[in-house]
Order: structure tokens, then C-alpha cells, then sequence
């Protein structure tokens, strides 16, 4: 009966120490697992900071001779944009548009008014009738140039004459890059809706 009780003894110091043995292992490993992760990530950190995005205050430019009413970057609304001057480019800054410097290309979703017409509408509780302005807009995806990365505080966006758009990046607000005299603005009446009528009607 004692030989029985010393192997049972034996037997529970040998499976105890196999135990420690093992779980002493498994830390060890772990440790190294998570030293070799750190080194592995050190490298990467500062391109996942990059890959984060940052937001930006949205900046308009109206080198177009007609005020613009609304416009907007990725349904994101930039507000109302008067015509440039050589040292205006037509509008405040709006907060804010989001995006992901050291993503590469990278493209954002343009939208403004381009042109209006009026319709008439007759008052549902008299014979009145007013005018309305119906709004039309254009819409287009447009390259994002670069010039600040993480140090990016704006996202310009450029109307030019031409119907072309264009949209940076920058440190700073800048300065218009056309120089165009304000006596360009077209401040003739829009025209009347065809019949009269709100378009899609």
C-alpha cells in the first residue's frame, strides 16, 4: 500500500512538472511572438498612419464668368462660390471632406450648379403667380493632385472657363490660379423654363 501511494506520488510530481514545463514554454513562445510582431509592425507604422484619413476643409475657385450656387466633393457641400478675383478665389473655406493621404491615385466625386432656369407657379390659395428657379448640375470624378500629404489642410477644387475641373491638396490656401478681372460676371437673368414649366415635369 505505501509502494502504491509513492508511485501515485511519483507519478503526480512527473505529470506536474511536464505541466510547468509546458506552460513555461508556451509563455516563452508567446513572448517571442509578440517581440517579432512589434519589430514586424515598427516597420509598417508609418504607412498605416499614412493610409489613415485626414479631414480637410473644402475650398472653392470660380474662374467661370456665372455665380455658383452650391457644389460639392463626394456629397460633401462646399457652399456658394462668387467669381474669382486675381486675389479671391471666390468662396470660404467649408469643413470638411475626408481623405487618405499615401493612397495613391485617388479620385473624388465633383458636383455643382451649372445653369438655371425659371418656371411659373400658381399660389394653391389665389389666382398669384411666382417665379421659381430650377437649378441645373453637372457631375464629374476628377484626379486629386497631391502637394501636402499628411501636412494637408484644403482640398481645393478649380472651375475653369472651359468646363474642366480640377482638385488638389494643399498646406495653404492658395492664391487663384487664374488672375481674371471681376468685370467678367455674367449677371444677366437666367432664361425662362421651356413653357414655362419646371423641367421634368
Amino acid at each position: 500500500m505505501t509502494e502504491e501511494i509513492d508511485v501515485k506520488g511519483s507519478s503526480n510530481r512527473w505529470t506536474n512538472g511536464v505541466r510547468y514545463l509546458a506552460v513555461a514554454m508556451l509563455l516563452a513562445l508567446c513572448a517571442c511572438g509578440k517581440a517579432a510582431s512589434s519589430q514586424a509592425g515598427s516597420g509598417q507604422s508609418s504607412a498605416y498612419e499614412e493610409s489613415r484619413p485626414i479631414s480637410l476643409a473644402l475650398v472653392g475657385y470660380n474662374y467661370t464668368n456665372r455665380y455658383i450656387d452650391t457644389f460639392s466633393v463626394n456629397s460633401q457641400g462646399g457652399g456658394n462660390l462668387y467669381i474669382s478675383s486675381p486675389t479671391s478665389g471666390g468662396g470660404g473655406t467649408v469643413c470638411c471632406v475626408r481623405y487618405w493621404p499615401g493612397a495613391g491615385e485617388y479620385k473624388v466625386k465633383v458636383r455643382w450648379q451649372s445653369g438655371a432656369c425659371y418656371y411659373r407657379v400658381r399660389a394653391s390659395d389665389s389666382d398669384e403667380v411666382y417665379k421659381r428657379l430650377h437649378s441645373f448640375y453637372k457631375e464629374t470624378e476628377v484626379n486629386v493632385t497631391d502637394h501636402a500629404g499628411t501636412r494637408g489642410r484644403y482640398m481645393e477644387v478649380h472651375f475653369y472657363p472651359n468646363g474642366t475641373v480640377q482638385a488638389a491638396v494643399t498646406a495653404d490656401a492658395s492664391m487663384p490660379r487664374l488672375s481674371l478681372s471681376k468685370e467678367r460676371e455674367d449677371n444677366s437673368r437666367y432664361p425662362r423654363c421651356p413653357n414655362d414649366e419646371k423641367p421634368g415635369q
